[in-house]
Order: structure tokens, then C-alpha cells, then sequence
């Protein structure tokens, strides 16, 4: 999943709100400024760790949901053979 805009586009909204919000209060320019920035920086972090999360719970999502190949379904007959205990000629007949 393709989450690389997530912490820019979540900071541009930040300060779209943080300037509306200014400018109904009728802030100075300087206190503005310094209020915009802090809120933007704040978010662009928030966004960042919301997308490695998002990140992170996507990539184990893909691998549970990912076909089993050849070395997937080996493995899962190694794993079935343990606990059964059969052997893998008597599995093919």
C-alpha cells in the first residue's frame, strides 16, 4: 500500500484548519506563523508513525494472505508431517 503521502497531505490539512482558524480569530501574522509551524511539524510526525503502522499491519496482512509457493507449501507439509507423523511417501499416496 503506497502510504508515502499520508504524513504530508495530513499536515497541509493541519494548517489548512490552523489557518482558517487564525484568520476567524484575527491573529497577528508573527503568532500565526509560529502556530503553523508548530502545528505542521506536529502532524507531519503524527502522519509519519501513523504511516509505519499502517505500514507494518499491511505487510503482515500481504504475507498471511500471500499464495503458498514452492517453499511455502514444503514447509507446511514439513509442519504437518511433524505433528502426524507420517512420511511423505505415505502423504503422495
Amino acid at each position: 500500500m503506497n502510504t508515502k503521502s499520508i504524513p504530508a497531505c495530513l499536515a497541509l490539512l493541519a494548517g489548512f484548519v490552523t489557518c482558517v482558524i487564525s484568520f476567524v480569530q484575527h491573529v497577528d501574522t508573527v503568532v500565526f506563523a509560529k502556530r503553523f509551524i508548530i502545528v505542521c511539524i506536529i502532524f507531519f510526525v503524527i502522519g509519519t508513525v501513523a504511516s509505519v503502522i499502517i505500514n507494518i499491519n499491511f505487510k503482515d496482512m500481504e504475507e498471511e494472505a500471500e499464495p503458498e509457493g514452492e517453499e511455502g507449501s514444503l514447509e507446511g507439509q514439513e509442519e504437518e508431517i511433524r505433528e502426524t507423523g507420517d512420511t511423505i511417501e505415505e502423504e503422495a499416496e
